[in-house]
């Protein structure tokens, strides 16, 4: 049996008509279902957090975007007696084109998941946070607080617009940052991310090499530069060669920690928290049950 949490809010219209199929489907072969459906923000957390306190173990499958499935993942009481599903509906679906899943094809996502072979992934645990995806600092925040405003432009393109929006002030951020437990580096840059999966924002690669069943995370930092170079630091972004910017900083690391003296603003899978001043960050190896 299987526990659908579905976000129609996180696709448009036609995208809700077409993952008709996934049901039809379903009720075609027999195949026993529940669906949820989430209403508001934050109620994919709450329909897992129910449906894990009513059933010891079983089979979940979200279908979402890279913020529903982070929800999902954050609200089921323990992981590791629940198996995953993932069919990407959302605009930006950044976690499932790195678990390499048949994005705009529904139907092929679900015969996946039918299969029944699971494949483990790791995750980023945030202080009491999930993070399967990609958590950041600085511009980032900024970003995806414009992003809210652009609810008409679809996917890259919208995250696009309000990264170059977000950056024609050209902002600086300051932080603490602590790699595998060794002291903390003052950085003043305009974003920091640490990354399990490759991209952000609808398919911009941020970080190009990562890998979630690696067990390590990536620490990208890159510095603040002067106006004129941003157009070029943007390009390498755009071309999957952020290493090769000069003014970026990257290593493979198990632990991080963020602090500041005043409360951080953090995105963790397009999710924007400010609960702490200090985050602390550790890979879990092989702690998500997925199917893909």
């Amino acid at each position: 049996m299987y526990h659908i949490i579905s976000n129609p809010i996180s696709g448009r219209k036609k995208r809700k008509n077409k993952n008709e199929v996934i049901f039809t489907y379903l009720k075609e072969n027999n195949i026993e279902y529940i669906l949820y459906e989430s209403k508001y923000y934050n109620h994919p957390y709450e329909l897992a957090r129910e449906i894990t306190s009513s059933y010891s173990t079983g089979n979940i499958i979200v279908m979402g975007g890279d913020g529903t499935f982070n929800e999902v993942i954050n609200g089921i009481n323990d992981l590791s007696k629940w198996n995953i599903g993932l069919i990407p509906t959302g605009s930006g679906n950044d976690f499932a084109s790195c678990l390499k899943l048949p994005i705009k094809k529904p139907l092929e996502c679900l015969k996946l998941i039918l299969k029944n072979e699971l494949k483990p992934v790791d995750y980023i645990k945030v202080n009491n946070k999930i993070c399967a995806n990609v958590l950041g600092t600085g511009i980032d925040v900024a970003v995806l607080q414009v992003f809210e405003t652009h609810k008409k432009l679809k996917g890259s393109f919208r995250y696009l617009v309000s990264f170059l929006q977000a950056l024609a002030s050209n902002p600086k951020y300051e932080f603490e940052v602590s790699l595998d437990d060794g002291p903390f580096v003052r950085k003043k840059g305009f974003i920091v991310v640490l990354c399990n999966g490759s991209t952000i924002g609808g398919g911009i690669t941020i970080c190009p090499n990562a890998n979630p069943t690696d067990h390590l995370m990536e620490f990208v930092f890159v510095e603040s530069v002067k106006k004129s170079k941003i157009p070029g630091v943007l390009l390498k972004v755009l071309n999957k060669k952020i290493f090769k910017a000069s003014v970026t900083q990257h290593v493979y690391c198990k632990k991080a920690v963020f602090k500041d003296n005043k409360n951080l603003m953090l995105q963790i899978d397009g999710n924007i928290t400010n609960d702490y001043s200090e985050y602390v960050c550790e890979i879990v190896d092989n702690g998500i049950n997925m199917y893909r």
